[in-house]
């Protein structure tokens, strides 16, 4: 339900105990829709319910209306998103962050594709990423700039970040696999253990229930890779 939800343009959603609310601009995007959806036009409600969170060892990720002081130790992160993927709240920005944390070095110049909210700019630039670059196809999103890896130079990243979806991973194979260093590593998520891309091999792999990070070393890839198959589903 979940994912049939982002897909019809859920402004968010908030899991009650009676079951999920989604928040949708108007309810032409309703019909057919299985299961009892409550609609609430604009994001008014959200604020009473997302609290700040913890995410990995370092990280405390609070809205702007929140006034709760900032553990010791740790950095914050001020998101003010619209959806799950963007507040930090979803499984894979939460592996991505972890695996920042494992994985990036001071000094590194990081390449966020498909940024969002830039949750996963923001952590790298605090754990001492010199240049990061960020860049998504959406207006709405909090780009550096409005366009993709295809725009990027080669060999540019020490670390690419993308938490997409398995479908667009291999995509962008080609220009993901190009854009970073030689010596450097891809951050991959987005996608479920049932459905991961098919165009990479993990060195290792992080997870959080069914949700994956795939940490993977560049490769030479071919542009066939865009013609690889996968279910119907996004993730």
């Amino acid at each position: 339900m979940i994912a049939e939800l982002w897909e019809r343009g859920t402004l968010g959603i908030i899991e009650e105990d009676a079951g999920l609310r989604a928040f949708f601009e108007d309810d032409c995007h309703l019909a057919g829709l299985h299961g009892e959806v409550v609609l609430e036009t604009g994001i008014p409600h959200i604020r009473d319910n997302w609290d700040p969170i913890l995410i990995g060892e370092r990280f405390f990720v609070a809205p702007s209306w929140v006034e709760t002081p900032t553990p010791p130790g740790r950095f914050r992160l001020t998101i003010d998103a619209n959806n799950v993927f963007g507040t930090g709240r979803h499984e894979s920005t939460q592996l991505m962050i972890e695996a920042l944390e494992l994985h990036l070095r001071k000094g590194d110049t990081v390449i966020d594709v498909g940024c969002g909210s830039g949750i996963l700019s923001l952590a790298s630039q605090a754990l001492g990423a010199t240049q990061v670059f960020s860049c998504d196809i959406e207006p709405d999103a909090h780009p550096m700039f409005i366009g993709s890896a295809d725009a990027i130079r080669d060999a540019t990243a020490d670390l690419t970040l993308v938490n997409i979806s398995a479908r667009v991973i291999d995509t962008l194979v080609f220009e993901l696999n190009r854009i970073t260093r030689p010596d450097g590593l891809l951050l991959l998520a987005g996608f479920i253990e049932a459905n991961p891309p098919k165009g990479f091999q993990p060195e290792s792999v992080m997870q959080k229930g069914e949700w994956l990070c795939w940490i993977c070393r560049p490769q030479t890839a071919h542009r066939q890779h865009r013609s690889l198959i996968h279910s119907r589903q996004w993730w």
